[in-house]
């Protein structure tokens, strides 16, 4: 291989490595609930998110989510965020597994993204 195609294949891939950085995980789909915090209660092992729904996902009216450890949270650039540092006033989206049909529901979350930090 001439030194013009790895100089090509090196910087394909390193542009490649660029534009996946700043992706969603792949397979995560869409959110299963939009909205805003409405506050926040950390606690030794979890964080409480009180939920307030966007249009739409009203079916997620008054829940908090907790946030164990191990549930993925992520800036609006994909990047890794403590959740410690999701604010009330926060945008933010959720993707959950299974949720117990109570009111307000209560589902296991297993990422966040914070969309807008808020205020």
């Amino acid at each position: 291989m001439t030194t013009t195609r790895r100089t090509a294949a090196l910087a394909s891939l390193l542009l490649a490595l660029v534009v996946l950085a700043g992706c969603k995980p792949v397979g995560l789909g869409d959110p299963s609930a939009i909205g805003t915090v409405a506050a926040v209660d950390v606690s030794v092992d979890t964080v409480g998110l009180s939920f307030v729904p966007d249009p739409g996902y009203e079916y997620f009216s008054g829940t908090i989510f907790f946030l164990e450890p191990g549930t993925d949270v992520r800036d609006s650039g994909w990047d890794p965020l403590d959740p410690t540092e999701i604010a009330a006033g926060a945008t933010i989206e959720v993707w959950t597994a299974e949720c117990a049909e109570s009111f307000p529901v209560q589902c296991t979350v297993t990422n966040v993204r914070v969309v807008d930090p808020g205020p």
